[in-house]
Order: C-alpha cells, then sequence, then structure tokens
C-alpha cells in the first residue's frame, strides 16, 4: 500500500514537473565525435550520429536537435526505437529548413525513459556474407534469432573513414514487412555519395518491431491506415469525412493511469492536430519520429471507456495502401507515460 502511495506522489509530481524521468545521462548519450551536420549530395542539410545505451537495461531515447540557421534557430525533437542494453542505435534526419551554408548544429539533448523489455533478438550476421564494396556500399544477411515475428524491420549504421572516424549513417533500403522466427533476410546499404570513396567499414545495428498494431479506416472511400501502441486498448475506429475527424474507443482496465500514441503518416507536413477525450478538449504532445510520421499522445483515466476523437489531418494527396513501416518502429514516450507504465508494472507484480 505504502508503494502505490509513492507512485501516486511521484505520478502527481511528474504531472506538475517538479520531478521527470532521465534526462541528460552519462549512460545514454551521443558521443562528440559521432554527431556531425553535413549538407548531403542533394543539398539538403544532414545531421547524422549514434545514441549509446551503457544503462543495465533497455530504454526509448528521445534526443532535441538545436541548428543555428544564421540569425534563427531550428529546434526539433525526435523518438526512437527501444535500444537494449550496452547497444546502439545509429539515425540520419534530414532538415531541409536549413538553408545557411555556415549553419552551426549544437549540442544534442538526450533524455529516455526505461523499458520494460528487450527490442526483439535480430541480429547481423557478420563473416564473408557481410561484404563492404568497392563502389561504398554495404551487403549481408540478418537473422531473426526471436521466437516472435518481427515487422518493419531495418538495419542501420555508423559509417567509419580510413581514417577511423564517422563519416555518415546508413539505412537499409529493402523493405522487410515482416521476419518469421528463424528467417534469414538480405539486406543493403549506401552512403551518401559523396563519401563513397572514403569508407572503410560498417558498424551494424538491427531496429525490429515494437509490438505496435495498425488498424485502418476507410476516408474518402480509400483504407486509412494508422498505428498505435497502448498500456489498454483500442477499438472501433472511425473517420467522419465530413469534419476530417478519426473517432475511436480507448479502454483502460488497470487501476493506474494508462496512455497511447498514435502514429499517422505525414501527409502535408502542416498538420495541427487536436484531441477531444469525452467531448472535452486535453492536452497532448505531437512529434514526429526521424522518418517523419506524426506521434499524437496523451494519458487516459485508470479503469475507463473514453471516446476519443483526433482532428487536424491534412489535405489528402494520396492515401497509402499499406502501413508505413516506419510508424511501427518508434514511440514518442511522455513524462507521464513513463510513471504510468512503471506503475502498470509494479501493480502487475503485486497482483501476481
Amino acid at each position: 500500500m505504502r508503494l502505490l502511495v509513492v507512485i501516486s506522489i511521484c505520478i502527481a509530481l511528474i504531472g506538475f514537473g517538479i520531478i521527470s524521468p532521465h534526462a541528460a545521462s552519462a549512460n545514454v548519450w551521443i558521443p562528440d565525435n559521432e554527431f556531425l551536420g553535413y549538407y548531403d549530395s542533394n543539398g539538403t542539410y544532414t545531421v547524422v550520429g549514434a545514441v549509446k545505451n551503457t544503462e543495465n537495461m533497455p530504454v526509448i531515447p528521445s534526443i532535441t536537435i538545436n541548428v543555428k540557421d544564421g540569425d534563427k534557430e531550428i529546434s526539433d525533437n525526435y523518438t526512437f526505437s527501444i535500444i537494449n542494453s550496452q547497444t546502439d542505435i545509429p539515425f540520419k534526419i534530414k532538415i531541409p529548413e536549413v538553408g545557411d551554408k555556415n549553419a552551426t548544429l549544437e549540442t544534442p539533448q538526450v533524455s529516455f525513459v526505461t523499458s520494460s523489455h528487450n527490442a526483439l533478438d535480430i541480429d547481423v550476421i557478420y563473416g564473408r556474407t557481410l561484404i563492404k564494396h568497392p563502389d561504398g556500399h554495404t551487403s549481408g544477411f540478418i537473422l531473426n534469432n526471436d521466437t516472435s515475428p518481427a515487422y518493419g524491420v531495418r538495419v542501420y549504421a555508423v559509417i567509419y573513414g580510413k581514417d577511423g572516424k564517422m563519416l555518415d549513417t546508413g539505412k537499409s533500403i529493402e523493405t522487410i514487412e515482416r521476419m518469421d522466427p528463424g528467417q534469414k533476410i538480405a539486406f543493403s546499404m549506401y552512403p551518401d555519395p559523396q563519401f563513397a570513396s572514403n569508407v572503410s567499414y560498417y558498424s551494424c545495428f538491427v531496429v525490429g518491431g515494437d509490438g505496435s498494431q495498425t488498424e485502418w479506416v476507410e476516408r474518402n472511400g480509400n483504407k486509412f491506415y494508422f498505428s498505435f501502441i497502448t498500456s489498454g486498448a483500442v477499438a472501433y475506429p472511425k473517420y467522419d469525412d465530413l469534419t476530417q475527424t478519426l473517432s475511436l474507443t480507448v479502454r483502460q482496465p488497470f487501476p493506474e493511469k494508462g496512455f497511447v500514441n498514435f502514429m499517422f503518416t505525414q501527409e502535408t507536413g502542416d498538420e495541427k492536430f487536436t484531441v477531444k477525450v469525452n467531448g472535452n478538449p486535453i492536452e497532448f504532445l505531437q512529434s514526429k519520429d526521424p522518418q517523419g510520421s506524426w506521434h499524437v499522445s496523451f494519458n487516459v483515466p485508470q479503469r475507463s471507456v473514453s471516446n476519443v476523437e483526433i482532428s487536424g489531418f491534412g489535405a489528402i494527396s494520396s492515401i497509402p495502401e499499406f502501413p508505413a513501416n516506419n510508424s511501427k518502429n518508434y514511440l514518442l514516450i511522455a513524462i507521464p507515460i513513463a510513471a504510468a507504465a512503471v506503475s502498470i508494472i509494479i501493480w502487475k507484480k503485486k497482483k501476481n
């Protein structure tokens, strides 16, 4: 009972911003020599790096990137997939808004929450099958050693030059929508062409699925896919073409606050969402992942059934026929969400 009281107090304090989970940490960070900005071969300002996790548990990191672009500052937040203990997650983020050739990339801010489970066990097969080709690209195989299928699998790598310094990061070009246990699949990736002749080796990492679910609704006569992850359950999605509003039911059966994080494919880039729960506007977090998918995240009350309405979708240019893989692998984890998740885990353990 005392433990639950303490947890409740912590959740309340977090809600008022008095305390927060892990901000910058010496155990989850981006090394200075593995964080840089450059203009790619198409002239787009690009930020590359790798988040390292030396905590003794898996984490879900978020980073804030700030770029001084002449007399203005461009800042944005990005949330990544689960990083297992003692592993890295490379990233490449394109920021087309940056136009000044003398733009300054500032030190990134890193925060994280701990995860209750590891990422899926998918490994790069090192050996003769992992090949660096004369044109600088690499190819190889990955193997699903887990007991569960993985969805939206991608391979990332830090790309090093002949002097041992980081040049770039890369991402596999293949679309791997599903990978069954024991399955082996080929992958390949390329550096930015301006670095191709200087590539020495790749340090590869695999990012698998995160357990998010995908649903679809009929929107203007087409299938509109979206993904979500929640501590409870989501049901009965519908889309109103007149008001451009997605409505659904969110259930939170546990005696602690829950959360839901919706992921939508970006359509115009200017979407400004609004969220109503049981007819009343609520506070929520809107962000995007490095691949550009929108995240809409908020808390839901304990032991509740909530009618949720999300508005603000962009004008339809094209409706994706299949759910975007990228939206499955990135989670927007808010501070109250972290506290609620911890509470649920502890409550389940006490119950058992």
